[in-house]
Order: structure tokens, then C-alpha cells, then sequence
């Protein structure tokens, strides 16, 4: 079995997902769904350098759902 394989057998194993299953959650239900299964607190948090722009992720994790209410909100739909 190549590495990619295992590596990808390992976190399907970990977190009960399949990798097409991780790709269609969005961070928050990820989130929802690590904590759920873990019974521990699961955080996304930023690396970056509070610089600049800031820390992109100062509000949390915002859902798919939110940004496209925004964006409705932005072009007026």
C-alpha cells in the first residue's frame, strides 16, 4: 500500500469519514462532527501572523450558508 494510501486509510479510520465525505463538509460541520465523535473540544484555529489583514478567523469559523447570506445581502438578491 503506496504512503498517500495509508495516510488516507489512517484518517478515515480516525475520524469515521471517507476522504469524498470530508471534502463535501464545510469547517463547522467538520467541527461538529470531530467533537460529536470525540467527545472532545475540536478548534480551527490560525497560524498566520497577526499582521496586516489580521487573523482571518478573529470570528470563528463562518459556514458555507453564511457566506453566500452575506454575498445575497452584498448583491442585494
Amino acid at each position: 500500500m503506496s504512503l498517500s494510501k495509508k495516510v488516507m486509510a489512517g484518517i478515515e479510520r480516525k475520524t469515521g469519514l471517507s476522504s469524498a465525505q470530508i471534502k463535501s463538509f464545510s469547517p463547522e460541520e467538520l467541527r461538529k462532527h470531530l467533537t460529536k465523535r470525540t467527545h472532545k473540544a475540536f478548534s480551527v484555529t490560525s497560524e498566520f501572523p497577526k499582521i496586516g489583514r489580521g487573523n482571518v478567523l478573529r470570528d470563528g469559523i463562518t459556514s458555507s450558508a453564511d457566506i453566500n447570506r452575506s454575498l445575497d445581502e452584498i448583491f442585494g438578491v
